[in-house]
């Protein structure tokens, strides 16, 4: 049987308790120990475990040490780890950003380590751990602590993919681009249309169908066969209206000049990337004199 323990009892720790060991078989939810007495009160509460005000006999108690923190924090967190005995006890990080290699000589220690990272938005304690189903996890660290996490991932049915410690960087940095980037496009778009009277409220309103629309099918039938637009559709005209657009008096009033700069950059960029796939998709089409006009300035 593993005993359970969480060192920190935000929304991601309370999330993963209650969904990763409220009914595993092999596995006993131990508690919370936190720097905030009231979180960890109402961690063990939510997921009926118990509350712990010292490290050292949550420590004791569970041979699976899982730290739920802030990534600045987890280091702190395992310079504490690292003064108390932890032979042969598994100690495990949820960062995306983080690898194992953190937990400095850990071998030392005769622990285990890894990282385990859902790749979910996580805004609720009471109520993330129903999304976590539809999750993919990533792992990575040692072999001894990787393979005991992947069961918990299994006997739940999560898809998942194991990693090494220096994919890290790239595998968060690519889902930043699909989730908090997806805000910054979306500030974009409601700038833009704020100059002819749109209200927050109204852009996302009109814009929601669209955005939703495109997604669903992107992830359903792949980026090619979702690429619509005129750029796909080597519509060099409206291009070159949506570039003068940004430059023109009328057109940008209420914008200030380093918003239209940014802008512009923007998608300039991201049109060249479309690029690739247009070019995917349709390789018997010309595009230089797109790619020409987007890289030009």
């Amino acid at each position: 049987m593993y005993n359970i323990g969480f060192i920190g009892a935000g929304k991601v720790g309370v999330s993963l308790g209650r969904y990763l060991f409220e009914d595993c078989p092999n596995a006993r939810l131990c508690g919370y120990y936190s720097r905030s007495i009231e979180s960890s009160n109402y961690a063990a509460k939510i997921t009926n475990s118990a509350q712990f005000n010292n490290l050292e006999k949550l420590i004791e108690k569970c041979n699976i040490l899982i730290i739920t923190t802030s990534d600045d924090a987890i280091a702190d967190v395992w310079g504490e780890l690292s003064n108390f005995n932890i032979q042969n006890k598994i100690v495990c990080h949820c960062s995306g950003s983080l690898s194992s290699e953190i937990f400095f000589d850990i071998s030392s220690k005769g622990s285990f380590a890894c990282s385990m990272h859902p790749l979910k938005a996580i805004n609720s304690k009471e109520n993330s751990y129903k999304d976590l189903k539809d999750s993919y996890f990533t792992l990575e660290g040692d072999t001894q602590a990787v393979d005991i996490m992947k069961s918990f991932l299994q006997y739940k049915g999560n898809p998942y993919k194991l990693m090494t410690s220096t994919d890290k960087r790239s595998y968060h940095l690519a889902s930043v681009f699909m989730s908090n980037l997806m805000i910054a496009m979306g500030n974009i778009s409601v700038k833009l249309l704020a100059k002819y009277g749109f209200s927050e409220e109204e852009s996302l309103m009109a814009l929601s169908s669209l955005s939703i629309g495109n997604i669903n099918r992107m992830f359903e039938v792949g980026l090619e066969d979702a690429l619509t637009g005129p750029l796909e559709r080597c519509d060099i005209e409206t291009i070159k209206n949506h570039l003068s657009s940004l430059s023109d008096d009328k057109d940008c009033k209420g914008l200030d000049k380093d918003s239209l700069v940014r802008i512009e950059k923007t998608y300039r960029l991201l049109s060249l990337d479309l690029l690739e796939v247009a070019r995917k998709k349709h390789p018997d089409r010309n595009y230089s004199d797109i790619e020409d006009l987007l890289k030009k300035d």
